[in-house]
């Protein structure tokens, strides 16, 4: 049974109000482990540290990311379409796109659209070039179209 304390915990997670600051730059967190984190990167603090290898890290995930990576080669997210496996929930769901056609990431200045944010980023310099892609970055976030 899930406890009160764990729900609530669970639920800030999906607020976006970030009341921890940290100190040391202006950066603010919706949770005080994703602060606590932080600011380990800024001390250079790496508590996790690998049983097989030298190597350390900030938080568990880059832990367990390093572990499959390097020493189990395990692939647990699995494609329910074709036989693709992945160490990284994240590069399941860009997979998953090439099935289902979905492109989450328009470009504001035409008509094209990516299933990544790199291949985005790689497309706004066919309208900046490369000098220019960070002033349109904040421009684009600006940006509302008109109907």
């Amino acid at each position: 049974m899930l406890k009160l304390s764990s729900l609530r915990r669970h639920l800030k997670t999906h607020s976006d109000e970030k009341r921890h600051m940290c100190h040391l730059c202006p950066k603010a967190f919706r949770t005080a482990t994703l602060l606590h984190n932080h600011v380990n990167t800024h001390t250079g603090n790496k508590p996790h540290k690998c049983s097989e290898c030298d190597t350390a890290f900030v938080t568990r995930g880059e832990l367990s990311r390093h572990r499959r990576y390097k020493h189990t080669l395990e692939r647990p997210f699995k494609c329910t379409i074709c036989e693709y496996s992945s160490v990284e929930a994240s590069k399941m769901r860009r997979h998953v796109r090439s099935h289902t056609g979905e492109r989450p990431y328009p470009c504001h200045l035409c008509s094209y659209a990516s299933k990544d944010a790199y291949k985005l980023k790689r497309h706004m310099l066919t309208h900046t070039g490369p000098l220019l892609l960070s002033i349109h970055r904040v421009r684009a976030i600006s940006f509302q179209p008109q109907n």
